[in-house]
């Protein structure tokens, strides 16, 4: 049941304040509910909650720059050693990590036996909005897709659900992962423009709490579903916790 019915709440943390992390953490502490974060960064202290990594393969990130700058430009030719440095850069943050989603949902086969050889044993960068019926499948390399249900960054683009919990019909079958963005919901940004105009103070938070939007957004979708799951006490699990109950249940079908 764990592993075809649970909501799991997952969070991108993207480079963000402590304080506006902090205030993610207490909105799910509060309720006691857990959740995965993907790090980005070192620091991120999420006791009682699974860490996995959010590596960042752009050429414009730190970690590619600091390959260049270590190598020289020739260095982003070859792409797979690119990927191998990210992940050492990035493991380097959680380093218990099994779990790893890309930035932006950053995918590329080559990617999974470099998961593989850094002890991961899931992904979670596949997205299909609001699918019924979802369910983990099996990639190469003996790595598990954890298939993205919901993404509040996908939501303030599209308008899909209004910002109203119903919309997202969590008692229907399937596993539910939820994405979640610290800033999207600390400044309850409802959409694309307000997102645009947060990036020049993302990580202030005493700006970003004074741009809070107002309008229905986000932030108020989130609280409503997570006193829904508490009051309803709907069945939640961490990635790590469905990846080991699928494992268990369905072995992988290749090596």
């Amino acid at each position: 049941m764990i592993a075809t019915e649970a909501i799991c709440l997952t969070v991108d943390v993207e480079w963000a304040h402590p304080v506006v992390l902090a205030d993610l953490v207490a909105l799910f502490d509060q309720r006691g509910l857990r959740a995965t974060f993907f790090c980005t960064h070192a620091g991120i202290d999420v006791p009682g909650h699974e860490r996995g990594l959010h590596p960042n393969f752009r050429g414009d990130g730190d970690c590619m720059k600091a390959l260049v700058a270590r190598d020289g430009a020739d260095a982003m030719r070859d792409q797979a050693a690119g990927y191998r440095f990210a992940m050492d850069w990035f493991h380097g943050f959680a380093p218990e990590a099994i779990g790893v989603r890309g930035h932006s949902l950053h995918y590329d086969s080559q990617l999974l036996a470099i998961y593989r050889a850094h002890g991961i044993q899931y992904d979670s960068s596949y997205q299909l909005p609001l699918a019924a019926g979802l369910r983990p499948f099996w990639k190469e390399a003996g790595i598990l897709e954890l298939p993205l249900f919901y993404n509040d960054f996908f939501d303030i683009r599209t308008q899909a659900t209004g910002f109203y919990a119903a919309a997202l019909n969590l008692h229907r079958p399937g596993l539910k992962v939820l994405n979640l963005h610290p800033n999207i919901v600390y400044a309850n940004i409802a959409d694309p423009g307000a997102h645009e105009r947060a990036r020049a103070f993302h990580h202030d938070p005493a700006r970003l709490l004074a741009a809070r939007g107002t309008a229905r957004g986000p932030r108020d979708l989130l609280q409503s579903m997570l006193d829904d799951i508490a009051a309803r006490d709907r069945p939640t699990a961490t990635l790590a916790e469905v990846a080991a109950a699928w494992r268990a249940r369905h072995p992988a079908p290749w090596p």
